[in-house]
């Protein structure tokens, strides 16, 4: 009866302006941008990855999970205990945590807990979110299959029962968004904003009620529960400009009055840093306003590099808490060097360093740092190319035998990330592992879109112009010419075909951008979709740069290897590029492997997050590429002069 009541409010209050009036895309784009809206349970894909699996790893919530380290006298020592009665699985996952269920489905976690929060549980299918504290045991008890029967006892009792109450609405609310999404973003701000903020007074409503039934409610718990609604809701309002442009492809600004209704005085509060809701927010905030400061720039200059120009004077005027001052610069610096590299990033760091007064930061910085300047050690790094203050480096591994004066032949390596994620360092696995069968190896670096100055075009022309780059310094890199491999991932390996079926020439000295062969890895084939979006309404035709569409005869020989369950870059899509590469004549071969998904991640795992390749099947992946590059003559005692 309570959830018809809540349907019911929910449609009064988005009411008419809710029909559809727009045209519709396809709903499946949604999952790159619908962010947990509705706080704990989420149930569209983020659309901002983390960077690497380590900042993945450390986005949760905070707390020290060595948790079997906890001693019993420890204050801070909190505990769950449970049953899975008729489990379907042998373990739950608690946080980032897989705890084993004994034969009768008993559990017990327990782990050294600061301050109260939100913990994230799975069991199979089935997710959810309870609350715990320092010094508490929740006690809980679940039949498989069915949350309905989800029953907690002990200490937290009645704010777990609430939190267990308010899911089956949120799931209700996300069911009807989901739905609703598009046309709400075909709306005018007013209307928008609107039923934003309706939907945060049911929740905070049923907050307070909550809190004024419960006399001894957790004062932390309110103080949590509060900053969800608040930050998870009007993040989205600042993300308004973008979706509706997304869908109307008409690019407004938040008015002042939008902008008062979302700012939040929690944002000075430290405690709140390990909430994903509050980082989010709080970067959605920061961009808002680096936005308008680099509008306002007139210097011709990368956007990242201007963005980051103007994040030093602009995050100290936001914050007036000092360390989330010295976080949020060293979380954009962290992000500027993943996306962008060392070479583009050492005044930032030298700036940060000198201004920083958290230690804590001031390390993480510093091993990033060292981490990025010992990955650098091995190898010979080389700028091919300065664009509006932005460097890109040809990284170079050579053979440990390679003597001076001779040529070999060469392997040039573009990392995927679908072209907004990666830099050099991800291919400086690859490019020893090449140089070890005696090849020179370059990494390549190469623009990533950002929505603003760069698009995936971009990344076409630096790839056209480090081969152009690699062929005409051929002499003095010790490169044979004729013998230019590129291999890539994902996206990577959409590049490496650019290369060959749209090719860049320079007549005069009689050298061009195609590879003498192509080694492709879960290659993206096609513009369609994301390649598009990406372009961010500028006026291309993105099809006269997919390279599915314009297979011609006298392509390299090419060897694609590709999952069978691959969800990313569709073996379907993949097998249309070989069957017109094998139609045109051309010299085609492909692997599939069974029972991995998008870069050989087992099917078991999803292939949609971070990339978790089968040991077994990346091993068979790299003897049949060896295979076909000794079968060319790229690789042998012969090949060098």
């Amino acid at each position: 009866m309570q959830q018809l009541r809540y349907r019911e409010s929910i449609n009064i209050i988005i009411g008419d302006m809710l029909m559809k009036k727009c045209t519709r895309k396809q709903f499946a784009e949604l999952k790159t941008l619908f962010t947990a809206l509705f706080l704990f349970f989420p149930v569209i894909v983020d659309s901002h990855p983390p960077t690497d699996p380590e900042v993945a790893a450390n986005s949760g919530s905070g707390f020290d999970e060595s948790s079997s380290a906890a001693t019993p006298e420890s204050k801070n020592q909190a505990r769950i205990i449970g049953r899975i009665i008729s489990a379907t699985a042998s373990s739950i996952q608690i946080n980032e945590r897989t705890i084993p269920l004994s034969a009768s489905g008993e559990f017990s976690f327990s782990a050294d807990l600061p301050r109260g929060d939100f913990i994230d549980l799975r069991h199979h299918d089935l997710q959810w979110t309870l609350y715990l504290e320092p010094g508490k045991t929740v006690a809980l008890s679940l039949t498989a299959g069915d949350l309905a029967t989800l029953h907690y006892q002990g200490d937290l009792q009645p704010i777990n029962e609430y939190l267990q109450k308010e899911a089956a609405l949120n799931r209700e609310i996300n069911d009807f968004l989901n739905q609703q999404w598009i046309s709400l973003h075909c709306r005018n701000e007013v209307q928008y904003i609107a039923v934003i903020d309706s939907l945060k007074g049911l929740f905070l409503n049923a907050l307070f009620s909550f809190q004024e039934a419960e006399e001894d409610v957790s004062a932390h718990f309110i103080k949590l529960y509060r900053a969800e609604v608040e930050f998870g809701l009007n993040e989205l309002i600042l993300l308004y400009p973008q979706n509706h442009f997304r869908y109307t492809n008409d690019r407004v600004e938040l008015s002042p009055a939008a902008l008062q209704v979302v700012t939040i005085a929690a944002i000075d509060d430290p405690e709140l840093i390990h909430r994903p809701s509050y980082n989010k927010f709080c970067k959605a905030w920061i961009d808002h306003y680096a936005e308008i400061a680099v509008a306002q720039s007139g210097e011709q200059k990368h956007y990242n590099l201007k963005k980051m120009d103007a994040l030093f004077p602009l995050v100290p005027r936001l914050f007036k808490n000092q360390e989330l001052v010295d976080y949020w610069l060293s979380e954009y610096l962290n992000e500027h060097v993943q996306n962008t590299w060392l070479v583009n990033s050492e005044k930032y760091i030298r700036e940060f360093l000198s201004i920083c007064q958290t230690d804590l930061y001031r390390s993480r910085i510093h091993d990033l740092y060292d981490s990025c300047r010992e990955a650098e050690k091995d190898h010979v790094v080389k700028t091919y190319k300065s664009i509006n203050g932005f460097s890109l480096q040809a990284h170079l591994f050579y053979p440990d035998d390679y003597r001076a004066g001779e040529k070999r032949a060469t392997m040039v390596i573009f990392h995927g990330g679908g072209f907004v994620l990666g830099n050099p360092s991800w291919a400086f696995q690859s490019g020893r592992h090449y140089a070890d069968l005696g090849m020179i190896a370059i990494a390549a670096h190469y623009r990533l879109s950002n929505y603003r100055d760069i698009t995936p075009i971009a990344a076409i022309e630096d790839a056209q112009d480090l081969m152009l780059w690699l062929r005409a310094n051929s002499d003095s890199l010790g490169i044979m010419s004729n013998l230019i491999a590129a291999s890539g991932w994902s996206v990577g390996g959409q590049l490496c075909l650019t290369l060959a079926i749209f090719p860049a020439e320079l007549p005069l000295q009689n050298i061009d951008t195609v590879p003498n062969a192509l080694l492709l890895t879960s290659p993206g084939t096609d513009t369609r979709g994301w390649f598009t979006e990406l372009l961010n309404g500028a006026d291309i035709d993105p099809l006269q740069f997919s390279p599915v569409d314009h297979v011609a005869a006298g392509l390299p020989p090419t060897l694609i290897l590709q999952g069978r369950d691959d969800t990313v870059t569709p073996l379907r899509d993949v097998q249309r590029l070989y069957d017109k590469m094998i139609a045109a004549g051309n010299a085609c071969e492909m692997n599939i492997y069974d029972g991995v998904g998008h870069l050989f991640t087992p099917t078991a795992l999803g292939d949609q997050g971070w990339p978790k390749p089968d040991p077994a099947i990346q091993s068979r992946a790299n003897e049949r590429a060896e295979g076909f590059l000794r079968g060319l003559g790229f690789i042998g005692e012969e090949v060098r002069r």
